[in-house]
């Protein structure tokens, strides 16, 4: 008797689609977050641009423009941003010379969503550079 039980094949087909189901749910997480990290990423790469090309223009890295660059980047994730020059020509009032090059970077760090209780971090990094634009005398 349990050697015919062993042998047939009933509910086979069943077990088969359940495993199915299984995969392609994975397969299809994984595609969305893969397409939410890559319009995060896109959204961060426009945010440094306009960061980057509004410093430039004005050749310094203000205290009233960082604060608003703060406060934009606050309301859509919470970015980490950071910005600099290869040399100040005035650093109190981080003010870049025509010509040297600046920089800023932004990061966040977020989860793969849909695995359930494993939450694995990662972190997305934009780095753009551009040479200032103003002359100081």
């Amino acid at each position: 008797m349990l050697k015919k039980i062993m042998k047939s094949k009933n509910g086979e087909g069943y077990v088969d689609m359940c495993v199915g189901v299984i995969v392609f749910v994975m397969i299809l997480v994984i595609a969305i977050n893969i397409f939410s990290f890559i319009t995060l990423r896109i959204e961060m790469d426009q945010i440094a641009d306009e960061i980057l090309e509004a410093s430039t223009y004005s050749g310094c890295f203000g205290n009233d423009s960082q604060d608003a660059y703060e406060r934009m980047l606050d309301e859509y994730y919470d970015f980490d941003l950071d910005f600099g020059a290869d040399e100040y020509f005035n650093s109190t009032y981080k003010r870049v010379q025509l010509g040297h090059v600046m920089w800023v970077e932004i990061s966040v760090t977020t989860e793969i969503k849909g695995l359930g209780v494993f939450k694995i971090p990662v972190t997305l990094t934009v780095h753009r550079s551009g040479l200032s634009q103003k002359y100081w005398k």
